[in-house]
Protein backbone atom coordinates (compact mmCIF):
# COMPACT_ATOMS: atom_id res chain seq x y z
CA UNK A 1 0.00 0.00 0.00
CA UNK A 2 1.72 3.23 -0.95
CA UNK A 3 2.11 5.81 1.99
CA UNK A 4 0.40 9.02 0.75
CA UNK A 5 0.31 10.89 4.33
CA UNK A 6 2.34 13.68 3.31
CA UNK A 7 0.30 14.89 0.35
CA UNK A 8 -2.82 17.35 0.08
CA UNK A 9 -5.78 16.45 -2.17
CA UNK A 10 -6.18 19.00 -5.58
CA UNK A 11 -9.79 19.54 -3.90
CA UNK A 12 -8.22 20.99 -0.46
CA UNK A 13 -6.10 23.37 -1.89
CA UNK A 14 -8.22 24.42 -4.41
CA UNK A 15 -11.16 25.01 -1.25
CA UNK A 16 -8.87 26.50 1.22
CA UNK A 17 -7.19 28.98 -1.51
CA UNK A 18 -10.98 30.24 -2.21
CA UNK A 19 -11.66 30.31 1.45
CA UNK A 20 -8.42 33.10 2.23
CA UNK A 21 -9.04 34.69 -0.99
CA UNK A 22 -12.43 35.50 0.37
CA UNK A 23 -11.78 35.95 3.91
CA UNK A 24 -9.01 38.73 3.03
CA UNK A 25 -11.90 40.13 0.37
CA UNK A 26 -14.37 40.14 4.17
CA UNK A 27 -11.67 41.72 6.26
CA UNK A 28 -10.53 44.79 3.75
CA UNK A 29 -14.46 45.24 3.49
CA UNK A 30 -15.03 45.67 7.07
CA UNK A 31 -13.25 49.21 7.69
CA UNK A 32 -14.89 50.41 5.32
CA UNK A 33 -18.41 49.30 6.27
CA UNK A 34 -17.91 50.71 9.69
CA UNK A 35 -16.33 53.98 8.14
CA UNK A 36 -19.32 54.69 6.58
CA UNK A 37 -21.68 54.13 9.61
CA UNK A 38 -19.60 56.48 11.48
CA UNK A 39 -19.31 58.91 8.29
CA UNK A 40 -22.90 60.93 8.88
CA UNK A 41 -22.26 61.58 12.66
CA UNK A 42 -18.72 62.98 11.76
CA UNK A 43 -20.23 65.17 8.82
CA UNK A 44 -22.91 66.46 11.47
CA UNK A 45 -20.33 67.73 13.95
CA UNK A 46 -18.49 69.32 11.41
CA UNK A 47 -21.08 71.18 9.45
CA UNK A 48 -23.10 72.34 12.67
CA UNK A 49 -19.38 73.41 14.31
CA UNK A 50 -19.25 75.79 10.91
CA UNK A 51 -22.28 77.18 10.40
CA UNK A 52 -21.48 78.25 14.48
CA UNK A 53 -18.37 79.47 13.42
CA UNK A 54 -20.02 81.43 10.07
CA UNK A 55 -23.27 83.00 12.17
CA UNK A 56 -20.89 84.37 15.02
CA UNK A 57 -17.53 85.03 13.43
CA UNK A 58 -18.28 86.09 10.45
CA UNK A 59 -20.81 89.80 9.33
CA UNK A 60 -22.16 88.38 5.83
CA UNK A 61 -21.94 89.27 2.54
CA UNK A 62 -22.40 91.44 1.00
CA UNK A 63 -21.20 93.75 4.21
CA UNK A 64 -21.74 97.10 1.91
CA UNK A 65 -24.80 98.07 2.08
CA UNK A 66 -24.95 95.06 4.70
CA UNK A 67 -26.86 92.01 4.04
CA UNK A 68 -29.64 92.45 6.37
CA UNK A 69 -30.62 95.65 4.58
CA UNK A 70 -31.85 93.23 1.69
CA UNK A 71 -35.75 93.48 1.33
CA UNK A 72 -37.57 90.19 0.89
CA UNK A 73 -37.30 90.49 -3.05
CA UNK A 74 -33.39 91.32 -2.63
CA UNK A 75 -32.85 88.38 -0.84
CA UNK A 76 -31.00 86.81 -3.79
CA UNK A 77 -28.75 88.80 -3.87
CA UNK A 78 -27.68 87.40 -0.60
CA UNK A 79 -24.48 85.53 -0.44
CA UNK A 80 -23.81 84.59 2.74
CA UNK A 81 -25.62 85.28 6.65
CA UNK A 82 -23.59 86.68 9.45
CA UNK A 83 -24.58 88.13 12.85
CA UNK A 84 -21.21 89.65 13.85
CA UNK A 85 -20.55 92.98 14.14
CA UNK A 86 -17.57 92.98 11.41
CA UNK A 87 -15.05 90.40 10.59
CA UNK A 88 -12.83 92.04 13.62
CA UNK A 89 -15.19 91.58 16.28
CA UNK A 90 -15.98 88.01 16.43
CA UNK A 91 -18.39 86.83 18.96
CA UNK A 92 -20.21 90.52 19.16
CA UNK A 93 -23.23 89.98 17.36
CA UNK A 94 -25.41 92.92 15.91
CA UNK A 95 -28.68 92.91 16.94
CA UNK A 96 -30.22 94.03 13.51
CA UNK A 97 -28.73 90.87 11.67
CA UNK A 98 -30.32 89.10 14.39
CA UNK A 99 -33.59 90.41 14.02
CA UNK A 100 -33.46 89.93 9.88
CA UNK A 101 -31.61 86.74 10.29
CA UNK A 102 -34.79 85.47 12.24
CA UNK A 103 -37.29 86.86 9.88
CA UNK A 104 -40.26 84.53 8.55
CA UNK A 105 -39.65 85.31 5.36
CA UNK A 106 -36.52 83.21 4.94
CA UNK A 107 -37.22 79.61 3.91
CA UNK A 108 -35.52 76.56 4.94
CA UNK A 109 -33.83 76.77 1.77
CA UNK A 110 -32.91 80.05 2.07
CA UNK A 111 -30.69 78.91 5.25
CA UNK A 112 -29.20 76.25 3.96
CA UNK A 113 -27.63 77.90 0.81
CA UNK A 114 -26.61 80.84 2.62
CA UNK A 115 -25.37 79.85 6.17
CA UNK A 116 -24.80 75.74 6.04
CA UNK A 117 -23.99 75.08 2.30
CA UNK A 118 -23.13 71.65 0.98
CA UNK A 119 -25.07 69.58 -1.20
CA UNK A 120 -26.66 67.17 1.17
CA UNK A 121 -30.39 68.45 2.68
CA UNK A 122 -29.37 68.73 5.59
CA UNK A 123 -32.37 69.49 8.67
CA UNK A 124 -31.57 72.33 11.17
CA UNK A 125 -32.48 73.89 14.11
CA UNK A 126 -30.79 77.17 14.75
CA UNK A 127 -31.61 79.55 18.09
CA UNK A 128 -29.76 82.81 20.03
CA UNK A 129 -31.12 83.15 23.59
CA UNK A 130 -30.62 86.34 25.31
CA UNK A 131 -29.33 85.74 29.10
CA UNK A 132 -30.25 88.54 30.47
CA UNK A 133 -33.07 89.11 29.20
CA UNK A 134 -34.58 86.25 29.02
CA UNK A 135 -35.31 86.41 25.09
CA UNK A 136 -34.69 83.61 22.33
CA UNK A 137 -35.06 83.36 18.87
CA UNK A 138 -35.05 80.14 17.25
CA UNK A 139 -35.57 78.85 13.60
CA UNK A 140 -35.18 75.41 11.69
CA UNK A 141 -37.16 72.23 12.79
CA UNK A 142 -37.64 70.33 16.44
CA UNK A 143 -34.30 68.47 17.28
CA UNK A 144 -35.21 64.74 17.40
CA UNK A 145 -34.86 63.18 20.61
CA UNK A 146 -34.53 59.36 18.97
CA UNK A 147 -31.48 60.20 16.50
CA UNK A 148 -28.25 61.65 16.38
CA UNK A 149 -27.36 64.94 15.03
CA UNK A 150 -24.44 67.15 15.38
CA UNK A 151 -24.49 70.04 17.86
CA UNK A 152 -22.50 73.45 18.69
CA UNK A 153 -23.16 75.73 21.47
CA UNK A 154 -21.41 78.87 21.33
CA UNK A 155 -21.44 82.15 23.92
CA UNK A 156 -21.02 85.55 22.34
CA UNK A 157 -22.50 89.28 22.87
CA UNK A 158 -24.93 91.43 21.32
CA UNK A 159 -24.74 94.80 21.37
CA UNK A 160 -27.25 96.53 22.27
CA UNK A 161 -28.68 100.23 20.59
CA UNK A 162 -28.66 103.17 21.98
CA UNK A 163 -31.33 105.82 22.90
CA UNK A 164 -32.02 109.05 24.89
CA UNK A 165 -34.86 109.91 26.92
CA UNK A 166 -35.81 113.88 27.08
CA UNK A 167 -37.90 115.03 29.58
CA UNK A 168 -39.40 118.74 31.49
CA UNK A 169 -36.26 118.90 33.35
CA UNK A 170 -34.05 118.35 30.59
CA UNK A 171 -36.24 120.66 28.37
CA UNK A 172 -35.25 123.85 31.26
CA UNK A 173 -32.02 123.05 31.79
CA UNK A 174 -30.87 123.18 28.17
CA UNK A 175 -33.66 125.89 27.23
CA UNK A 176 -35.16 123.64 24.75
CA UNK A 177 -38.70 125.51 25.17
CA UNK A 178 -37.46 128.80 24.36
CA UNK A 179 -38.02 130.83 21.39
CA UNK A 180 -37.39 135.16 21.85
CA UNK A 181 -37.82 137.23 24.32
CA UNK A 182 -40.59 140.04 24.69
CA UNK A 183 -43.74 139.73 22.34
CA UNK A 184 -42.35 137.60 20.29
CA UNK A 185 -41.74 134.50 22.82
CA UNK A 186 -45.30 132.97 21.70
CA UNK A 187 -45.40 131.68 18.31
CA UNK A 188 -47.93 129.07 16.38
CA UNK A 189 -44.93 126.99 14.96
CA UNK A 190 -41.95 125.42 16.72
CA UNK A 191 -38.87 123.28 15.53
CA UNK A 192 -37.10 121.08 17.25
CA UNK A 193 -33.77 119.76 15.78
CA UNK A 194 -31.74 116.90 16.46
CA UNK A 195 -28.02 116.76 15.04
CA UNK A 196 -25.97 113.38 14.35
CA UNK A 197 -22.85 113.52 13.39
CA UNK A 198 -22.05 110.44 11.87
CA UNK A 199 -18.45 111.20 11.02
CA UNK A 200 -17.94 112.14 14.59
CA UNK A 201 -19.49 109.27 16.07
CA UNK A 202 -17.51 106.77 14.15
CA UNK A 203 -14.41 108.96 14.80
CA UNK A 204 -14.60 109.51 18.58
CA UNK A 205 -14.75 105.74 19.25
CA UNK A 206 -12.70 102.96 17.12
CA UNK A 207 -14.14 100.32 18.96
CA UNK A 208 -17.34 98.82 17.16
CA UNK A 209 -18.77 97.12 19.95
CA UNK A 210 -19.42 100.38 22.29
CA UNK A 211 -19.85 102.68 19.10
CA UNK A 212 -23.02 104.61 17.97
CA UNK A 213 -22.49 104.03 14.14
CA UNK A 214 -26.37 105.26 13.06
CA UNK A 215 -25.88 103.38 9.56
CA UNK A 216 -25.24 100.01 11.37
CA UNK A 217 -27.66 100.66 14.41
CA UNK A 218 -31.02 101.75 15.14
CA UNK A 219 -31.29 105.17 16.89
CA UNK A 220 -34.27 106.43 18.92
CA UNK A 221 -34.84 109.64 20.27
CA UNK A 222 -38.09 110.18 23.21
CA UNK A 223 -39.59 113.39 23.49
CA UNK A 224 -41.56 113.19 26.96
CA UNK A 225 -43.63 115.51 29.64
CA UNK A 226 -44.41 117.41 26.03
CA UNK A 227 -47.85 118.94 27.64
CA UNK A 228 -45.91 120.97 30.54
CA UNK A 229 -43.88 122.70 27.78
CA UNK A 230 -47.14 124.59 26.86
CA UNK A 231 -48.04 128.34 28.27
CA UNK A 232 -50.41 129.63 25.82
CA UNK A 233 -49.98 133.49 25.44
CA UNK A 234 -52.35 135.80 27.34
CA UNK A 235 -55.13 136.78 24.85
CA UNK A 236 -58.65 138.59 24.92
CA UNK A 237 -59.65 134.97 24.93
CA UNK A 238 -57.48 133.10 26.97
CA UNK A 239 -56.83 129.72 26.18
CA UNK A 240 -56.54 126.80 28.73
CA UNK A 241 -53.00 124.66 28.27
CA UNK A 242 -55.37 121.55 28.53
CA UNK A 243 -57.46 122.69 25.87
CA UNK A 244 -54.73 123.38 23.53
CA UNK A 245 -53.90 120.27 20.64
CA UNK A 246 -49.99 119.84 19.82
CA UNK A 247 -49.66 118.40 16.06
CA UNK A 248 -46.42 117.09 14.71
CA UNK A 249 -46.72 118.42 11.44
CA UNK A 250 -43.46 117.17 9.89
CA UNK A 251 -40.23 115.03 9.90
CA UNK A 252 -37.76 116.68 7.85
CA UNK A 253 -34.30 114.93 7.51
CA UNK A 254 -31.57 116.98 5.97
CA UNK A 255 -27.74 116.71 5.52
CA UNK A 256 -25.14 119.50 6.11
CA UNK A 257 -24.50 119.35 2.79
CA UNK A 258 -27.45 119.15 0.81
CA UNK A 259 -31.01 118.18 1.67
CA UNK A 260 -31.76 114.25 0.57
CA UNK A 261 -32.27 113.93 -3.23
CA UNK A 262 -35.96 114.08 -4.57
CA UNK A 263 -35.40 110.38 -5.56
CA UNK A 264 -34.97 109.11 -1.99
CA UNK A 265 -37.30 111.74 -0.18
CA UNK A 266 -39.92 108.76 -1.00
CA UNK A 267 -38.24 105.47 0.69
CA UNK A 268 -37.25 107.33 3.09
CA UNK A 269 -40.51 108.65 4.12
CA UNK A 270 -41.25 104.60 4.63
CA UNK A 271 -38.48 104.29 7.09
CA UNK A 272 -39.54 107.21 9.57
CA UNK A 273 -40.68 105.58 12.46
CA UNK A 274 -42.43 108.45 14.77
CA UNK A 275 -44.53 106.64 18.05
CA UNK A 276 -47.24 108.39 18.99
CA UNK A 277 -48.17 108.51 23.29
CA UNK A 278 -46.64 105.58 23.59
CA UNK A 279 -48.47 103.52 20.96
CA UNK A 280 -46.84 100.37 19.74
CA UNK A 281 -47.16 101.28 15.89
CA UNK A 282 -46.22 104.51 14.19
CA UNK A 283 -47.55 107.11 12.68
CA UNK A 284 -46.82 109.42 9.86
CA UNK A 285 -47.24 113.54 9.70
CA UNK A 286 -49.48 114.90 10.36
CA UNK A 287 -51.32 113.64 13.68
CA UNK A 288 -52.22 114.55 17.41
CA UNK A 289 -49.39 114.24 20.06
CA UNK A 290 -50.61 114.25 23.51
CA UNK A 291 -47.60 114.06 25.82
CA UNK A 292 -44.59 111.88 23.62
CA UNK A 293 -43.36 111.00 20.76
CA UNK A 294 -40.35 107.96 19.88
CA UNK A 295 -38.96 108.91 16.89
CA UNK A 296 -37.07 105.82 15.72
CA UNK A 297 -34.27 105.76 12.82
CA UNK A 298 -33.39 102.53 11.14
CA UNK A 299 -29.68 102.54 9.78
CA UNK A 300 -31.22 101.51 6.08
CA UNK A 301 -32.32 105.44 6.36
CA UNK A 302 -28.72 106.99 6.96
CA UNK A 303 -27.24 103.94 4.26
CA UNK A 304 -29.61 105.32 1.75
CA UNK A 305 -28.86 108.77 1.70
CA UNK A 306 -25.51 108.06 1.74
CA UNK A 307 -25.35 109.66 5.12
CA UNK A 308 -22.21 107.21 6.48
CA UNK A 309 -19.87 110.39 6.97
CA UNK A 310 -22.02 113.20 6.93
CA UNK A 311 -23.77 116.05 9.04
CA UNK A 312 -27.64 115.10 9.75
CA UNK A 313 -30.48 116.98 10.85
CA UNK A 314 -33.64 115.55 11.92
CA UNK A 315 -36.30 118.68 12.12
CA UNK A 316 -39.65 118.32 13.80
CA UNK A 317 -42.30 120.01 13.55
CA UNK A 318 -44.78 121.24 15.74
CA UNK A 319 -47.89 123.40 15.61
CA UNK A 320 -50.15 124.28 18.13
CA UNK A 321 -54.01 124.79 17.93
CA UNK A 322 -57.10 124.58 19.78
CA UNK A 323 -60.06 122.10 19.41
CA UNK A 324 -61.42 123.95 16.75
CA UNK A 325 -58.11 123.62 14.54
CA UNK A 326 -57.50 127.34 14.98
CA UNK A 327 -53.86 128.42 15.71
CA UNK A 328 -52.69 129.09 19.19
CA UNK A 329 -49.89 131.14 19.92
CA UNK A 330 -48.13 129.06 22.61
CA UNK A 331 -44.75 127.93 24.23
CA UNK A 332 -43.34 124.79 23.46
CA UNK A 333 -40.60 122.11 22.63
CA UNK A 334 -38.59 124.42 20.51
CA UNK A 335 -34.44 125.02 20.20
CA UNK A 336 -34.48 127.11 17.24
CA UNK A 337 -32.95 129.89 19.40
CA UNK A 338 -30.62 127.68 21.12
CA UNK A 339 -28.80 124.32 19.67
CA UNK A 340 -29.75 121.30 18.41
CA UNK A 341 -30.02 118.24 20.52
CA UNK A 342 -26.34 116.04 19.76
CA UNK A 343 -26.73 112.51 19.34
CA UNK A 344 -23.43 112.00 20.95
CA UNK A 345 -21.39 109.78 23.25
CA UNK A 346 -22.28 111.84 26.67
CA UNK A 347 -24.10 109.47 29.13
CA UNK A 348 -26.17 112.57 30.44
CA UNK A 349 -27.55 113.15 26.74
CA UNK A 350 -27.63 109.75 25.37
CA UNK A 351 -27.82 105.99 27.29
CA UNK A 352 -24.78 104.42 25.73
CA UNK A 353 -24.41 100.98 23.30
CA UNK A 354 -24.10 97.72 26.00
CA UNK A 355 -23.10 94.46 25.26
CA UNK A 356 -25.49 91.37 26.65
CA UNK A 357 -24.54 87.79 26.92
CA UNK A 358 -26.16 85.48 24.41
CA UNK A 359 -26.19 81.68 23.79
CA UNK A 360 -26.02 80.54 20.07
CA UNK A 361 -26.86 76.80 19.53
CA UNK A 362 -26.81 74.63 16.05
CA UNK A 363 -28.21 71.63 15.54
CA UNK A 364 -27.41 69.61 12.09
CA UNK A 365 -28.99 65.91 11.76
Amino acid sequence: MPDDRGTLSIDFLVGFTIFMLAFIWVAAMIPGVLLGMQSSTIDTEAVAYRTGVILTEDPGWPSSPPWEFKSDLQKYDISRFGLALSKDTPNILSREKINRFFCSSFTPEDYHVRAIFGEIPYHMNISITELNAGIGNSTGEIIPMDYSYGYIRRLAMIKGSSNATLNRSYYAAHRFNYTKTGPDFNVTRHEFSILINTTKLQGQMKNPAYQINPTRDRIMVNLTDLRATIFPAPAATPVDPDDVRIRLSNVKIMKLENTIPPSLSTVIADYDKAYINGGSSCAPPACIVEDNVSLVMEPSVFDLMGGTYSTVYINLTFDMEDIAGNPVKSSFLNNSCSRPFDYNYNPANVTQPQLSEAIVEVAIW
